[in-house]
């Protein structure tokens, strides 16, 4: 073996045991408790009454926004739901049964974090979590009483995540574009990417639209900020 095919073959060796000793992200699972759960009335009841409990089996996870705070929801139909706060500096995913959530990236904070109601017309900002015009990331666009949109603005750029939380990571590596968002392309439960127009990685989720009209828009938002 010459000395040029040896030196190529250290750094080929060198590279590969310094792949190795890089740790990978590592994800923990977080099972719902129950297989099934059963709801009852606890109310003592007056004599020849009685109540039919519900038992149900697990149906569905999600992860939702109580309060400002991301949780992680486990559904049993009519028997209810049970939830709880994610682990502090984790993004979670739902998946069969339970959920995966994966440590934040170093040097990741959070920047903002709540809940917007956006009337139709209104235009909120992302980065500080507010309803305004100046410095607004994103508008509740109306072009007639049934064609609604979500537009960028500001140079914002937006991108339509799916049914599950992406988290910063996710929405870091996401296609988004200047393009406007139809609202019926994005229904309750619909998670959104934004890059904001202070440059701030940001994922909203549809919480809830107003029936009738004009209509307001709830959105529960996390605006990330390296440090």
């Amino acid at each position: 073996m010459n000395n040029s095919i040896k030196r190529v073959a250290s750094i080929v060796l060198a590279v590969l045991g310094l792949a190795a000793l890089v740790p990978t992200a590592q994800a923990d699972t977080i099972s719902c408790p129950h297989t099934k759960i059963r709801r009852e009335v606890t109310t003592p009841l007056p004599s020849g009454w009685w109540n039919t409990p519900y038992v149900n089996s697990l149906q569905n996870t999600r992860v939702v926004t109580i309060g400002g705070r991301t949780a992680l929801q486990c559904q049993y139909g009519e028997a209810g739901n049970i939830q709880r706060y994610a682990p502090d500096n984790q993004n979670c995913e739902a998946v069969a049964g339970g959920f995966r959530c994966t440590r934040a990236s170093a040097g990741l904070r959070t920047f903002s974090t709540g809940l917007i109601d956006i009337p139709q017309t209104y235009l909120a900002d992302l980065d500080r979590g507010r309803v305004t015009q100046p410095g607004a990331d994103i508008w509740f666009q109306a072009e007639t009483r049934n064609l609604l949109y979500i537009v960028p603005k500001n140079g914002a750029r937006i991108g339509i995540s799916g049914t599950r939380n992406r988290g910063y990571e996710g929405c870091r590596s996401a296609r988004m574009s200047t393009n406007r968002i139809s609202l019926r392309d994005i229904p309750v439960g619909t998670y959104v990417c934004v890059r904001t127009n202070e440059g701030r990685i940001s994922e909203f989720r549809v919480n809830a639209v107003s029936p009738g009209s004009p209509k307001t828009l709830t959105i529960g938002y996390t605006t990330w900020a390296e440090n």
